[in-house]
């Protein structure tokens, strides 16, 4: 039986004033939903907690019934929240006479698979909903696509009109509506059976990649690709300076709303080029490669302040906030999922290694010393003096972890082949 697979493809919308005010009163809606249903929520936490630590200090004896409410972690029923819902339509009825029921109910369930993953340790408590920000609700049934009119059915909104850039593939699941900076958007998830480009994914062709700040990635094979630096420094300016600006301008004012307005646009702009960037690049290593080895990265912990307390100060916060606004402004993490997904639709397999003195190995002797490197960009082994670009030793350090460079250089032996740096994967072939 073929895997089953989901894909969302993204459409700017071109809704006339009355459908555009209707999605805003049904983003509204939603979040207002979201919200309340979070703050009662909360504050039956918060009762949880109080109750719990009251209990511990003064140290009483719990029963087994009382241990078991107490001490254990709520447990939380969907037909809760649904119940409350219906509850807080009634205390306010407008939720009922401008928006779709069953947009709330999708997000009445958003807050409850939160709590879930809060719950199990794997996310934060929720936070409410901002607006602007948080604007967005979801169709899970009722909407029609026409793509030969370039045009989309919602309930209660009616057939509106959109950018017609590619087109769907598979059976439509579920519909978003966001907004943006720049209007509204159309997400429309859908699933199909996974029909893979390749059965046999080709060993010749594995590579190992090395993330970095000065270059975006360095290869195994040595070619490599520099990072965006060039392409957002003129937008990062313009950020920095509307800011500035904005701090001289009345709170509430007309002025202040349009620079807020430009702000956003800007961001918007640098996200996109960021996104146009890491698609390229992903699209040109999985088309060149059937096998990638990276780092198993824990980009969250990489990026972490080093402020400290007033207890105990951090060291070179200035040059780890630097080094944080690089890793976070390069999208590591999104980058590693674009590969993911790709090599999936392709047949290919990406490795993740254990990234531990992947950087201070030496590729020729396996010496492991933190005074082979010394410098950012040279690595030069103290015990038989190879030296090489520090990311490109990383890089062959990588594809080794994975046990696929002995297979490599077997096959490219029996075959006669012999490896040289590629001039497609030269950064200048990538435009933004």
């Amino acid at each position: 039986m073929p895997e089953i697979m989901r894909l969302a493809f993204k459409y700017k919308l071109r809704p006339n004033r009355k459908q555009e005010q209707a999605m805003r009163n049904f983003s509204g809606c939603c979040r207002f939903a979201y919200n309340a249903l979070l703050a009662q929520e909360k504050e039956e936490y918060q009762e949880y907690l109080e109750e719990l630590e009251s209990r511990l200090c003064w140290g009483e004896a719990l029963s087994k019934d009382e241990a078991k409410a107490l001490c254990v972690k709520p447990k939380l029923n969907q037909y809760t929240f649904n119940y409350a819902l219906k509850k807080l339509k009634e205390e306010y009825p407008f939720l009922k006479e401008y928006c779709h029921s069953q947009l709330l109910q999708q997000k009445v369930m958003d807050l409850y698979e939160a709590f879930k993953k809060f719950f199990k340790g794997t996310g934060g408590y929720p936070k409410f909903k901002k607006r602007h920000s948080d604007d967005g609700f979801r169709y899970p049934q009722g909407f029609k696509t026409d793509e030969d009119n370039g045009r989309i059915f919602l309930p209660k909104i009616g057939y509106i009109r959109y950018r017609n850039s590619r087109k769907i593939e598979g059976i439509p699941k579920n519909v978003t509506v966001r907004e943006e900076a720049d209007g509204w958007y159309v997400s429309i998830q859908c699933e199909f059976a996974l029909k893979p480009e390749i059965s046999i994914p080709d060993i010749d062709t594995a590579v190992g990649i090395d993330m970095g700040v000065k270059r975006f990635l360095t290869l195994s094979d040595g070619n490599f690709i520099n990072n965006l630096e060039e392409k957002l420094k003129p937008l990062e300016n313009k950020i920095a300076l509307l800011q500035r600006r904005i701090k001289h301008k009345v709170k509430g004012s007309n002025n202040i709303k349009k620079a807020y307005l430009k702000l956003t646009l800007l961001h918007k702009r640098k996200a996109d080029i960021r996104n146009d960037f890491l698609h390229q690049v992903s699209t040109l290593l999985v088309k060149n490669h059937d096998v990638i080895v990276i780092e198993d990265l824990k980009v969250r912990n990489m990026s972490k302040s080093a402020k400290g307390s007033i207890a105990n100060p951090g060291k070179n916060v200035k040059a780890k906030a630097g080094l944080n606004r690089s890793i976070l402004n390069e999208a590591w993490h999104k980058f590693f999922t674009y590969l993911e997904y790709k090599l999936k639709l392709k047949g290919g397999i990406l490795i993740k290694v254990n990234p531990k003195n992947t950087s201070q190995t030496c590729i020729k002797c396996g010496h492991i010393s933190k005074d082979n490197r010394t410098e950012q960009a040279v690595f030069k082994c103290i015990k038989c003096g190879y030296e090489a670009n520090a990311d490109h030793n990383a890089a062959q350090n990588i594809l080794r972890r994975a046990g696929l460079a002995r297979m490599a250089c077997q096959a490219n032996l029996i075959r006669g082949r012999q490896q040289e740096p590629s001039e497609a994967y030269n950064s200048s072939s990538i435009v933004v």
